[in-house]
């Protein structure tokens, strides 16, 4: 067992009597050991990839439309892609931007690009050819992989502002099916566009790659921080699997022997981590394309059904609303994991009515942190809380203009050390600086999230330091009021945001956004009047007065982001 030096503890005094780290006590309670993380293996992802195309070659790996694709053809499948770039002179540390949904073409090309020794970074497809290009010229991309729809609408317009741009490789979504998408071979100026299709059936062998040790970095994922424009996060292949092994302390991997149901996006650090535990233990992964399409996702969870959930809360809502969901045989799910998002309290009870009692745990983490930073373990479950830190993690709760350490029970900045930690932002040296703090000997992130512990040591995360809302000099935490409301059985989603008060400079306005449920029988929403009045009798009822919403909205859908997490910009904007 290797102790890392971030959780190095003295044998006497504050912290080891569980003062300044309530954790401990809990974690003593549990069995488990915190200072200790297990050792993390000398492997990158292709060296897992390699070893399981070995060991399990005919178990699946990956599930996408109903077809399998086992570890030995993944390996194999992999090892083509990875002679394609050796092809297009790829090297150790160039980048491959992967511009895709959830589809087997993302693992092959993150397989490949590890075993060359490149650089990946995800691009969503949702980013418009202004982003795409923006993200690309950051990261410095070489080779961008793309979906023919994407090209036609996206890359078209991007791939001739990104300078560093040689090839672009275009595959279909048939190209796994049956029905490759074959005969593109154009140029763009001076940027080549191939199908991606065409090139695998080419001869070639990949260059014996020069060494990739885990500490280099294997994944630039941009994020828009704590604040400003996105910003590269620096993250290797010891931090990304440190993380998986930190959490597997809770989760309890089999090797070789789950079925991973996730539909979060792969292009988002949460989808990336689940995928990362998945391939690394063996597991096989359900591809879902489209989180959205709650038939497709549960139709698939009755072919293969899994021992692992992973989804952020909005989903598990629509996921509980669908009748085949809840008609499902849960009896082999062990773990239903959730994140990126808060969970109300009667959402999380809803959900246990379905697939079982003591099989939920969250979450909380970025980007920045690999991901996850606290786990809210299923045996020793918290409601209300993100959990404990994760072994080896240290969580301080810090005054957000004195840096000054809050006692239990009081809020302010979440930061967080630990081996998990990214290395950095790409290029942004200040950036860097505003978030990486050194602080007794540590670095520690600083997380931008308003929080407090508990003297258990589970953190509650209030809000975004940007959604705290302030009205008459008091805080509001949006969290708190939509927990409040997320109970009524008439609401399907809600959300608060707050407006500037141009009445009282330096105030807001707090604003309530509620989707309600259809009635069941007319198939229409609610009242929408009768609803406002039900709301507006439980904010009174439960909340101070300056928290009660001033303004109620009831809308048809409330707009969610890629991930499938409530977008609170798209409300402000409104």
């Amino acid at each position: 067992m290797q102790t890392t030096d971030a959780t190095a503890l003295p044998e006497t005094g504050a912290a080891q009597t569980g003062v300044r780290w309530p954790w401990l006590k809990t974690y003593r309670e549990m069995g488990v050991d915190w200072h200790t993380v297990p050792p993390v293996p000398d492997k990158t992802l292709s060296d897992y990839l390699r070893d399981h195309a070995t060991q399990f070659p005919e178990r699946e790996a990956l599930v996408f439309m109903g077809q399998g694709l086992t570890y030995r053809e993944l390996d194999a499948r992999i090892e083509r892609m990875a002679a394609l770039l050796t092809a297009q002179g790829c090297r150790k540390g160039d980048v491959l931007g992967l511009h895709l949904p959830n589809m087997p073409q993302y693992v092959v090309a993150f397989g490949a690009a590890a075993r060359l020794g490149m650089v990946c970074t995800s691009i969503s497809p949702l980013m418009t050819p202004t982003e795409v290009a923006h993200q690309g010229n950051d990261a410095r991309v070489r080779v961008l992989l793309t979906l023919q729809p994407l090209w036609e609408q996206v890359i078209q317009h991007a791939a001739g502002d990104m300078r560093s741009l040689d090839t672009v490789l275009v595959s279909g979504p048939g190209d796994y099916l049956g029905a490759p998408f074959t005969g593109l071979s154009t140029s763009l100026g001076s940027v080549r566009v191939l199908s991606l299709a065409d090139q695998m059936q080419q001869p070639g062998d990949a260059r014996p790659p020069a060494r990739l040790g885990i500490d280099d970095v294997l994944y630039l994922q941009y994020t828009g921080g704590t604040t400003g424009a996105p910003k590269g996060a620096r993250l290797t292949s010891r931090n990304l699997f440190t993380n998986n092994i930190q959490a597997d302390v809770f989760y309890g991997y089999r090797l070789g022997q789950e079925t991973v149901a996730s539909a979060f996006p792969l292009f988002h650090i949460g989808g990336a981590a689940v995928l990362f535990n998945a391939l690394r233990t063996a597991s096989t992964f359900l591809l879902i394309p489209d989180p959205r399409d709650i038939a497709h996702f549960v139709g698939e969870m009755q072919k293969r059904t899994p021992t692992i959930i992973a989804a952020v809360p909005a989903l598990y809502q629509m996921l509980c609303q669908h009748d085949g969901f809840r008609r499902l045989d849960f009896s082999g799910l062990r773990m239903a994991v959730s994140g990126a998002a808060p969970f109300a309290r009667e959402e999380i009870e809803r959900l246990a009515s379905i697939i079982g009692e003591n099989k939920f745990c969250e979450v909380y983490g970025m980007t920045e942190t690999s991901p996850v930073q606290t786990l809210n373990p299923a045996q020793r479950f918290k409601p209300g809380s993100v959990g404990v830190p994760l072994p080896g993690t240290r969580v301080r709760i810090v005054d957000t203009e004195t840096d000054r350490e809050m006692p239990p029970g009081e809020p302010g900045e979440v930061t967080v050390s630990g081996p998990q930690v990214m290395q950095g932002y790409l290029a942004m040296p200040d950036a860097t600086a505003d978030a990486l703090r050194e602080h007794d000997g540590q670095l520690w992130m600083h997380t931008g999230d308003i929080g407090y512990l508990d003297d258990e040591g589970y953190l509650t995360i209030c809000d975004r330091s940007k959604d705290m809302l302030i009205v008459g000099g008091y805080k509001v935490f949006s969290v708190e009021v939509e927990n409040t409301v997320q109970a009524l059985p008439r609401v399907a989603l809600c959300a608060v945001v707050g407006r500037p008060d141009t009445q009282r400079p330096g105030n807001d306005i707090v604003q309530l956004y509620v989707q309600p449920m259809p009635d069941p029988i007319k198939g229409a929403a609610a009242n929408d009047e009768a609803l406002r009045n039900e709301l507006m009798a439980r904010c009174r009822e439960r909340l101070s007065p300056y928290k009660v919403p001033r303004e109620i909205f009831i809308v048809e859908a409330i707009p969610l982001t890629s991930v499938g997490k409530i977008d609170k910009k798209a409300l402000r904007k409104r």
